[in-house]
């Protein structure tokens, strides 16, 4: 008798803990905001300068206990799956929407940490894009951002993201001209040819009228 109460009271004391854990799984506060933050660096140093734009592409709906994003209306055309979120082609084909659309986002510059933070957001999902990089860097690709994260146990309200950022590129050198030939012309010396006739029918002349004086002077000997 003692045993079969000692095993009754295992299994209701087993059935308690199961459903108090059950019972405490978290789920999203749809009544909570959050904030993302992103930091910007190359080789362990800030990258400053730019800015950021963030947009809601998703909502968060539940379905029996099961929590999933759905687009929001301004992105619902959209032709992959919301839930291809670590896809990299889905926040390309949604900063695609979101130009097309000329859609208007909340945009921030990056401060001189290198850092952006972007608070009071409504939970669900959101896609960062940079317009304008800072000089000498590359716009770093799209990607997209859950409000609250969910790290396994918890959802986590204020998010932090790195994304990789990448040097532009320096322009290639444009190739050497090769060495003009040398011009088998003697040097132009900044005299022309016309003077030389000119002087030769002068000095003609001048000859002509000093045999006349000549002849002229002998007559009056």
């Amino acid at each position: 008798m003692i045993k079969r109460i000692s095993s009754l009271f295992a299994a209701i004391i087993m059935i308690f803990v199961f459903s108090v854990g059950a019972f405490a799984h978290d789920v999203p506060d749809y009544d909570r905001t959050g904030s993302i933050t992103i930091n910007l660096s190359y080789d362990g140093e800030p990258v400053r300068g730019g800015s950021l734009t963030i947009y809601k592409v998703g909502y968060v709906a539940e379905d029996d206990g099961d929590f999933f994003f759905r687009f929001t209306e301004d992105f619902k055309e959209c032709e992959i799956s919301i839930t291809e979120i670590d896809s990299s082609e889905l926040p390309k084909e949604l900063a695609k929407i979101a130009e097309e659309k000329d859609l208007e986002g909340i945009t921030k510059r990056v401060d001189f940490e290198g850092r952006v933070k972007f608070e009071n957001l409504e939970i669900g999902l959101y896609l960062v894009v940079q317009e304008m990089p800072a000089i000498g860097f590359n716009k770093i690709s799209p990607f997209l951002v859950s409000v609250p994260a969910y790290d396994g146990e918890y959802y986590v309200y204020d998010v932090d993201a790195s994304p990789k950022v990448e040097v532009e590129p320096k322009p290639d050198k444009p190739p050497e001209k090769p060495e003009e030939e040398q011009d088998d012309k003697l040097p132009d010396t900044g005299l022309t040819n016309w003077p030389i006739p000119v002087l030769a029918g002068s000095g003609a002349v001048l000859v002509f009228v000093g045999i006349i004086l000549r002849r002229v002077e002998r007559k009056m000997e």
